[in-house]
């Protein structure tokens, strides 16, 4: 591994470099008391690993880390530093761990295990770096690679906080606690999060998914390949014109609401939102569809598909009263209005709206 050394501090720099230099593994290419020669060196260098100081006078460590990873994305970081305090913000940075000083043998030896195991994982990063992860939100939600392998969950709050990071794309600290983590106090809900994200990031690891979640400029967020029916759905109702394809493609993704299992409170207005827009999408088609185009095989099962959804929308009711009435479908029409009426009052206590059973007895009346 080729390696470079950067410390404000001579002296802790010599001594750095003395114990890693006994590591048949480690190739030191450089070692700099400035960060910012460093840094301009990166591309020319091109090191494997950096162990970088935290504390260097006006230089945070911390923050020049980022400005490392943009120079050059596939590099370790490994942070140096007297003060143990820094170990939460390193691991924040996705650095592959920290070491303090003065350096031990012992724990350096754990870094430079760390180390090797990564970089012989490159050989199998290379070849699943096609390997996509399928998010399939509506009804079960379930999280797949491109070779049927599940992710696992550690716990159901690593599975909640993977759903939560994939709606918002990006979302700050403070947000995260107060959506799902808002019944702890502040300093166990920080390690708790701390905690839950590690152990997302080691089953996404199993998978062959490196550096999974990114932290910048104060947000969390997925790095990931995904092919997620969400994200199609979110392409779909967004459309200003739905045709008999984009009405297939809905039926085909929702099998059931979004997230429908797992009862989050933070879901729901969302599962609602998109419960609501995908009923207007479906019966906008069908009144329209209904006007010159009635024998159009897909609206049976559209109107199906919509009461299912919710058999007690008067509007629902009304479409398909209409639909079986211009058809001619007598018998249908007459079963269909008996399960209805007899719905909303076994279950609500209600009978239709008045011009529901007008609408029902202007095409029962004609036949």
């Amino acid at each position: 591994m080729r390696v470079i050394l950067v410390d404000d501090e001579p002296i802790a720099l010599k001594v750095l470099k003395s114990v890693l230099s006994t590591y048949k593994e480690i190739d030191i290419v450089g070692s700099y008391t400035d960060p910012i020669v460093a840094l301009e060196s990166i591309n020319t260098i091109e090191p494997d690993v950096i162990f970088l100081d935290i504390e260097m006078g006006s230089v945070n460590g911390l923050e020049i880390a980022d400005d490392f990873i943009r120079k050059k994305n596939f590099i370790e970081i490994v942070f140096v530093t007297a003060y143990s305090k820094y170990a939460i913000e390193a691991f924040e940075l996705n650095a592959i761990d920290y070491v303090l000083k003065p350096p031990q043998r012992n724990r350096l030896n754990k870094t430079i295990k760390r180390l090797i195991k990564r970089f012989k994982n490159c050989e199998r990063e290379t070849q699943e770096k096609n390997n996509i992860l399928k998010v399939d939100c509506f009804g079960h939600f379930e999280v797949r690679d491109d070779i049927d392998r599940p992710l696992t969950w550690r716990t159901q709050k690593s599975k909640e906080l993977f759903a939560l990071l994939l709606v918002e794309k990006s979302i700050s600290k403070d947000l995260i606690i107060e959506t799902i983590l808002s019944d702890r106090n502040l300093e166990k809900a920080n390690t708790l999060l701390h905690t839950t994200i590690y152990q997302l990031r080691k089953s996404l690891n199993k998978l062959g998914f490196n550096d999974s979640i990114t932290y910048l400029n104060g947000e969390y967020s997925l790095n990931l390949p995904i092919h997620s029916d969400f994200y199609k759905m979110e392409e779909l109702i967004n459309l200003n014109i739905h045709k008999q394809e984009e009405i297939l493609k809905i039926l085909k993704i929702y099998k059931g609401d979004f997230l429908e299992y797992e009862r989050y409170q933070w879901a729901l207005g969302i599962q609602q939102d998109y419960r609501d827009r995908v009923v207007d999408i479906l019966l906008n088609f069908t009144n329209i569809q209904m006007l010159d185009n009635i024998n159009l095989p897909i609206l049976k099962d559209v109107l199906k598909f919509l009461y299912n959804l919710d058999s007690f929308n008067e509007n629902i009711a009304k479409a398909t009263i209409e639909y079986h009435g211009k058809q001619g479908h007598i018998t249908e029409l007459r079963d269909f209005f008996k399960e209805y009426k007899d719905n909303l009052w076994r279950e609500m206590n209600i009978k239709p709206m008045e011009s529901t059973q007008r609408l029902y007895d202007k095409y029962y009346k004609l036949k």
